[in-house]
């Protein structure tokens, strides 16, 4: 299957400078870059969608080239801002440019790539060589009207020149990749366009030459407009110190039916066809939030690996009852009590002390109800004597679960 065929099929095509898709990835073997932001020192989840399209490539026999931006970051894109960025000493970008590589090597399963940082070069530039020779390309007429600026202008908000110049700069960078390793693709997402496509004009003027331009969608949620990649406690980052990989599986886990297989499919390498078996069983039964189970499994077992994985999907399931505590790993159990509300709990404390202390009931009268209306289960039992107390049975691994329902779930741990 050819490669414009699995990037069409995924929905991974925005735009492309060349008459057909197949110049680009199907012909001749090209050397495709991305460049990538080292204002932070992780990916987030938004960022998985490029390195995926790379991969892609890799697997097709082209080259890649993974660009930091050491020294357009010191700059700042002024595209998605309102307002201008704090700009970051190189001690931090060389930082977060070393972090940022080891999560690229992770998602990609290879080091088979380039990895270049464009301070080693932007940081030699003159300034008269530079207007001269690069300057006298880019006019400020087209410069203004391109989206990332306009927008700014509308909104009144101020842009200055060091931001205005980054088109410039990221032009320089295709221009000098293309000399020094023979790049001939720059790809990102679609808001990147007009920035890469200056890249692609600027190339042409200067070099003759002919390189390409290509894009993604970018992933947009739905319920808020917002890029994709945030929540409500903020990004979701690919480092687990950030973001851990339970909270990073149970983020896919909480994903709304209608952006599930738009995830499925650009957000993991599972085939095409079983992406499509994948959603028949999820519309038969959307309560059982198969296809939610599957995204999270395969995007945590891609970042964070299959033992990391594994885990997270069995303290969800334990949380949800669909596993008990005896059924999974230690590392599952450890995992369970670190991540989950956990209380501390006695030998003899009786049950309705239990259900007030971890927070199921508001009060012992309340606490009698719930059992009295059968909503109360310690582990797979559900709880019907009010004199209950808990015993040593009721621990596996010093850990115990109480549920009031199906959603309210406290841990208990034995002291």
């Amino acid at each position: 299957m050819s490669l414009s065929h699995i990037l069409r099929e995924r929905g991974l095509v925005h735009q492309y400078s060349s008459e057909t898709l197949e110049v680009i990835t199907d012909g001749e073997k090209r050397t495709v870059y991305l460049g990538i932001d080292p204002s932070a020192d992780s990916l987030h989840v938004g960022n998985l969608v490029g390195l995926l399209v790379l991969r892609r490539f890799l697997e097709d026999g082209h080259r890649v080239v993974i660009l930091t931006g050491g020294g357009t970051g010191m700059i700042g894109d002024p595209g998605g801002k309102s307002e201008e960025r704090n700009l970051l000493d190189e001690e931090t970008i060389t930082h977060n440019t070393e972090a940022v590589a080891k999560q690229i090597r992770q998602v990609f399963g290879s080091s088979d790539f380039i990895e270049v940082n464009n301070a080693e070069w932007l940081s030699k530039l003159k300034l008269l060589p530079f207007l001269r020779d690069i300057g006298k390309h880019f006019t400020v007429n087209a410069m203004i009207k391109k989206d990332i600026v306009k927008n700014r202008l509308d909104a009144e908000s101020p842009i200055s020149f060091t931001e205005f110049s980054y088109s410039l700069l990221q032009g320089y960078d295709f221009l000098h990749l293309n000399q020094e390793h023979g790049v001939d693709v720059q790809v990102g997402g679609s808001d990147q366009w007009s920035n890469i496509l200056a890249g692609v004009e600027f190339i042409r003027r200067k070099e003759g030459k002919e390189v390409f331009a290509l894009t993604w969608p970018l992933i947009v949620n739905k319920s808020t407009g917002k890029k994709f990649g945030k929540s409500e406690q903020g990004a979701i980052w690919l480092d687990p110190k950030k973001t851990s990989p339970y909270q990073f599986f149970q983020f896919f886990l909480n994903v709304e039916d209608d952006a599930i297989e738009e995830l499925l499919l650009k957000l993991t390498l599972l085939p095409y066809h079983e992406v499509e078996s994948i959603m028949t069983a999820h519309r038969a039964s959307p309560g059982t939030r198969t296809a939610q189970k599957e995204l999270a499994r395969a995007v945590t077992t891609l970042v964070h690996g299959g033992e990391s994985a594994e885990n997270a999907a069995s303290v969800s399931a334990m949380l949800f009852g669909e596993r008990s505590l005896a059924e999974v790993s230690k590392e599952a159990r450890a995992l369970l009590a670190e991540e989950a509300p956990s209380t501390g709990i006695k030998l003899g404390k009786s049950i309705i002390d239990v259900l007030v202390e971890s927070g199921l009931a508001s009060s012992k009268r309340e606490a009698r109800q719930f059992i009295e209306d059968g909503a109360i289960t310690l582990g797979s039992t559900v709880v019907q004597d009010l004199e209950r107390v808990l015993e040593e049975s009721d621990f596996e691994s010093g850990l115990a679960l109480v549920r009031r329902g199906k959603k309210n779930v406290a841990v208990l741990v034995l002291e």
